[in-house]
């Protein structure tokens, strides 16, 4: 159960402690929150901020005998980065909202038998997707997180630390990284310009197993219906297109994003006879959602596809 002043007890010490450490060392924002995520592990404060020591340990006292999960730590997190952002002149299309994860989670509930799943974001930007994901997932995980931006490299990081993921971040451009085969590749492509993402498509069939599946969130005008299909031919050696899904636009403050599912090819891949394509409307239009849900639901019972773990 999320308890809402849990999280709103570590926010404020997540805001406190990197507003203080901009004030007195100008120490950036969101590297404040880093600093602080150290700290809290820690449970101490450096000696290089000696003439602010005092006051540090008295914002990571308010917090210190409270037990987060690990919900309550993710989305303190995000709301101190959604902050740092704005403080830095930043877009917040770096963190991929909420209730998009939960959408994912259930997406993958259909498309996977395994118990456990090996996850690779290869933009993992904060690290909000896939902790959001690995947080509410019903099977074991073990996740990494790919990122050459410097700001988000080192926010990532903190964040699995935070929550006992590991050191599975790497600080490398993500089409020249190489790692063991994974379950299942998920990511937000968003600002990602069309040769790239579909370099990064092609690059990643590496980093899977036959049979295993990449979701992402793209901007719309990358995917359209003649690009999707020109390069899905390009990739058909390597990825099949499995299903297109719309998102709403109100989530994304009138951004046109959609979801695409490439399944990896093998030798027992069985491409589905009917596309999944889906508009999903608005997560708050409980009737509309219900109505779509029911249909993924007899999509997925009556179409033959191969799952990995079968």
């Amino acid at each position: 159960m999320i308890n809402q002043e849990h999280i709103e007890a570590l926010y404020d010490c997540f805001d406190e402690s990197a507003t203080l450490l901009y004030k007195t060392h100008k120490i950036p924002y969101l590297e404040g929150i880093v600093k602080t995520c150290e700290n809290i592990m820690a449970n101490s404060v450096e000696d290089s901020y000696s003439d602010i020591i005092d006051e540090l340990k008295t914002i990571l006292e308010k917090v210190s005998d409270i037990e987060f999960n690990k919900e309550e730590i993710r989305k303190a997190f995000q709301y101190a980065c959604l902050k740092g952002f704005k403080h830095e002149n930043i877009s917040n299309q770096m963190i991929t909202p909420d209730t998009i994860g939960v959408f994912i989670n259930y997406l993958i509930s259909k498309l996977y038998n395994k118990k456990h799943l090996d996850i690779l974001d290869p933009l993992v930007g904060t690290g909000n997707l896939i902790t959001n994901i690995a947080n509410n997932l019903d099977k074991t995980t073990n996740i990494f997180g790919v990122d050459f931006d410097g700001n988000s490299y080192k926010l990532s990081t903190a964040i699995f630390d935070m929550l006992g993921y590991g050191e599975q971040v790497y600080f490398q451009d993500t089409i020249t990284f190489k790692c063991q085969p994974m379950d299942l590749i998920v990511s937000d492509f968003s600002g990602v310009l069309e040769d790239s993402v579909y370099n990064i498509i092609g690059h990643l069939s590496d980093n899977i197993k036959s049979g295993g599946f990449l979701i992402g969130i793209f901007d719309e005008e990358v995917v359209k219906e003649k690009v999707l299909v020109e390069h899905a031919k390009e990739l058909n050696d390597l990825w099949k297109l499995f299903g297109l899904i719309k998102l709403p636009k109100k989530i994304l403050k009138n951004s046109e994003k959609v979801i695409v599912i490439f399944q990896s090819d093998g030798l027992n891949i069985i491409q589905p006879k009917n596309f999944l394509l889906v508009d999903l409307p608005d997560f708050n239009d409980q009737v509309g959602f219900k109505k779509v849900i029911n249909h993924l639901n007899a999509w997925f019972e009556n179409i033959e596809f191969y799952k990995l773990g079968e």
